[in-house]
C-alpha cells in the first residue's frame, strides 16, 4: 500500500506485515549471541487493501490491523519454540484447540480443564503452496492457523513456520529461523 503524499520519502508505502522489521532487526543484531536461541517479537498495526472502501480509482481504501509476529533465530529453527508460542497465545486468547488438533498432538486429557470461550476454536493445517506468503516459509516446513468462531468457520488468522534459506539470505542472517504472524483483532 504506498501513500500518496508521504511525510518524506522513506515513509512512501506502508507496511502490510512485521516479519521485514523482525528480520531486519536480526540483521542489525548479529553481533549478539545466538548460542542459546535469538527471541524478538512485536506487536503493532499494518495496513491491508480494503476493497470495501475504495472512493475512487486514485484513491483506494485500506484498513489497519493489528497483528503479533515473533521470530526465533538460533543453532535450531526453532520451530516447536514459534509452535507453542502459538498455543500459547491461544489459550492466553481462551480459545481451545479443536478436538481432531488434540487427538493428533500431545495435548491429553488435561484439556478439558482449559478455560475457553464458546464456539471458539482453532486448529493448525500444512500451509497451502498456492498461498501468498508460501515462498517465505521453507517448503513443507510451514502451516496456517484457522479460526472458528461463533460467526465464521476456519479462518486462516496466520501463518507460521521455517523461513526460507532465502529469505534470511536477503537479510544476511546466518541461522535458521522460525516466525508466526497472528492477526490479533480476529482473536476478539
Amino acid at each position: 500500500v504506498s501513500l500518496s503524499n508521504p511525510a518524506n520519502i522513506e515513509y512512501q508505502i506502508v507496511r502490510t506485515t512485521l516479519l521485514p522489521g523482525l528480520l531486519k532487526t536480526l540483521q542489525h543484531n548479529k553481533s549478539a549471541s545466538f548460542t542459546s536461541g535469538f527471541k524478538i517479537f512485536e506487536i503493532s498495526d499494518v495496513v491491508l487493501p480494503d476493497e470495501r472502501h475504495v472512493l475512487t480509482d486514485t484513491i483506494v481504501g485500506a484498513k489497519n490491523r493489528r497483528k503479533i509476529c515473533a521470530v526465533y533465530s538460533g543453532p535450531t529453527s526453532g520451530f516447536e519454540i514459534i509452535h507453542g508460542l502459538v498455543d500459547r497465545v491461544m489459550t492466553l486468547c481462551e480459545i481451545a484447540p479443536q478436538p481432531a488438533y488434540i487427538a493428533n498432538s500431545a495435548k491429553g486429557p488435561d484439556e478439558k480443564f482449559r478455560v475457553t470461550r464458546g464456539g471458539w476454536l482453532y486448529t493448525i493445517t500444512e500451509l497451502s503452496a498456492e498461498d501468498k506468503v508460501s515462498g517465505t516459509y521453507f517448503p513443507g516446513r510451514a502451516a496456517s492457523v484457522l479460526l472458528t468462531s461463533p460467526s465464521r468457520e476456519n479462518v486462516q488468522i496466520g501463518t507460521f513456520g521455517i523461513l526460507h534459506p532465502e529469505v534470511l539470505k536477503n537479510f544476511d542472517i546466518q541461522y535458521p529461523s522460525s516466525c508466526l504472524e497472528i492477526d490479533l483483532e480476529a482473536l476478539f
